[in-house]
C-alpha cells in the first residue's frame, strides 16, 4: 500500500523493452538499485514498470545493455496534473474536496456508548446535551476529563467511565456497578398492616405487633391485620402503658381476579398485491431528500427504509446518511371473526394477564377463561384465584396522653 502511494505521487512508467541483451540491462538495474516491478516476458520484448526518477539513470545502462526503452504510458500525480493543467474548475473542485473534508473532520458526527444496561443509549444522549455536548459540536470543546466526572456524578451506579475522541466520533466506554451503591436506611416508623384486598388468609407469619386477624380468616380491603401498637398490662389488667411498633409480617391470602376485555366483531386484513415502489434517501445535516415514484392515488402502501451514515474509515464518520426505501402496495378489508380466531385471541389476551400476575409473585392456583358473544359485541371474562402476599403498611399518627398536665394540676392543688 506504502510502494503504490509513493509511485503515484512521485509518478511511474510502463515500459517496453527490446534489444540486443535485455538480461543484462536487468541486471545492471539490480546492481545500481533501480526500482522494477512487473516484469513479463513477451517474446521479442520486456514490459515491465519503473519509477520517474530511475528512468532518468538509465541512459547509461542502455547504452552499454544495447537495448531499446520505449514508454507506453504515464501513471501517476504529476501525469494528472500536467493533463489537467487548464482545467481550473476541476482543479478547484479537487482542492475543494480536500477543504471541506477537513473541515468536517473537526467536529464530532458520532457518539458512541459501550457497556450500559441500566441506561438507554436515549438517556445518556440526552444527558450529553445537558452538559453541551451533542452532534456537531467542535472536538476541541470536548473535555473528555470533565465528561467522565459528570458522569459519575450523575449516575452513582457507573462505577468506571472512559471517554475520549477518535476520528469524528466520541466514543464513552462505561462499566455499571452489579451491587448497591448504597444501603438503604432502616425504616423504624411506627404502622399497621392492612389488606390491599379482600381475601383468605392461607398464611401469616407475624414478626412485629399484634396480629388482628387469623388463617382461614376472610378479611375485606383496608382491614387492619398486624396492629402496631402494643398494650402493656399490670397484674390486674390493666393498660398502664402504650408501645408502638413497626408492624413486620409476611402474609398471604387467597385472592381473585377477574378481568372483561372486549373484542372487535370484524378483523382488518391487509394484503399485499405484489407490487414494489423502491427508491433511495439522502440526509445531510438537516435537509433530507427523498427519489422514489409518486404514489398512484387511491392505494394504500407500506414504506420500509433502510439508513446508514457514511464514513470513509472506521472511526470518521461524516453527517451524510444514504438509504433505500421499499414501499409495497396492499389492500385493505374486513370480515368476522372466526371460533378459532377469538379461542386464539382470547388466549393471547390471557397469557398477558397471566403474565404481568407472574412478574408480581403471585402464585395462579386457578384461571377460567371465557368468551361471551352476541350479535352485538364479544367480551372475553378472565377469572383468577392466586395466592398473593396481602399485607400493606400503613402509619398512624401517635396520640400524645394528657397525663402530665394533670399531674401539674394535682400538684398545684396541694
Amino acid at each position: 500500500m506504502l510502494a503504490w502511494l509513493k509511485h503515484y505521487l512521485f509518478g511511474y512508467l510502463s515500459i517496453e523493452m527490446t534489444g540486443f541483451s535485455p538480461e543484462r540491462f536487468l541486471n545492471m538495474c539490480s546492481v545500481h538499485e533501480l526500482e522494477l516491478w512487473k516484469v513479463v516476458n513477451c517474446g521479442h520484448s520486456y514490459q515491465l514498470f519503473m519509477t520517474v526518477q530511475g528512468f532518468r539513470k538509465v541512459k547509461p545502462l542502455v547504452r552499454k545493455s544495447k537495448v531499446r526503452l520505449r514508454i507506453l504510458k504515464k501513471f501517476g500525480l504529476p501525469f494528472f496534473l500536467y493533463r489537467n493543467k487548464k482545467r481550473k474548475l476541476y482543479a478547484a473542485g479537487f482542492i475543494s474536496f480536500f477543504l471541506i473534508l477537513y473541515s468536517l473532520s473537526l467536529f464530532i458526527w458520532d457518539i458512541e456508548f459501550d457497556g450500559n444496561r441500566m441506561y438507554t443509549y436515549d438517556t445518556l444522549i440526552k444527558f450529553c446535551e445537558s452538559e453541551e455536548i451533542r452532534y456537531g459540536m467542535k472536538k476541541s470543546k470536548i473535555d473528555c476529563d470533565v465528561l467522565e466526572e459528570a458522569f459519575r456524578t450523575k449516575f452513582p451506579e457507573i462505577t468506571w467511565v472512559s471517554a475520549r475522541v477518535s476520528g469524528t466520533r466520541l466514543l464513552v466506554k462505561i462499566k455499571e456497578n452489579e451491587v448497591l451503591s448504597e444501603i438503604p436506611a432502616k425504616d423504624e416508623t411506627p404502622c399497621d398492616i392492612i389488606a390491599e384486598k379482600g381475601g383468605v388468609i392461607t398464611s401469616m407469619i407475624v414478626r412485629s405487633g399484634v396480629p388482628m386477624a387469623a388463617i382461614g380468616d376472610t378479611v375485606e380491603e383496608g382491614q387492619i391485620l398486624v396492629s402496631g401498637t402494643l398494650p402493656i398490662i399490670d397484674d390486674s389488667e390493666t393498660v398502664i402503658n402504650t408501645h408502638f411498633v413497626r408492624s413486620d409480617a409476611d402474609i398471604t391470602a387467597r385472592t381473585e381476579y377477574h378481568f372483561i376485555r372486549q373484542i372487535p366483531l370484524f378483523r382488518k386484513i391487509d394484503v399485499e398485491t405484489g407490487k414494489e415502489r423502491k427508491g433511495y434517501y439522502m440526509k445531510a445535516f438537516r435537509f433530507s431528500f427523498m427519489l422514489i415514484r409518486p404514489r398512484p392515488e387511491g392505494t394504500s402502501w407500506k414504506r420500509t427504509m433502510e439508513e446508514e451514515q457514511l464514513h470513509l474509515f472506521q472511526n470518521f464518520y461524516l453527517p451524510i446518511y444514504f438509504g433505500k426505501i421499499t414501499g409495497k402496495e396492499y389492500i385493505s378489508y374486513e370480515r368476522p371473526y372466526t371460533e378459532e380466531e377469538k379461542k386464539q385471541l382470547s388466549e393471547d389476551i390471557n397469557e398477558r394477564y397471566k403474565k404481568n400476575l407472574i412478574e408480581k409473585g403471585v402464585q395462579i392456583l386457578e384461571n377460567h377463561v371465557k368468551i361471551l358473544d352476541n350479535e352485538s359485541l364479544c367480551q372475553v371474562a378472565i377469572d383468577f384465584v392466586v395466592e398473593e402476599p396481602l399485607g400493606r403498611r400503613e402509619a398512624f399518627k401517635i396520640q400524645r396522653s394528657e397525663e402530665p398536665e394533670e399531674t401539674n394540676h394535682s400538684n398545684e392543688r396541694n
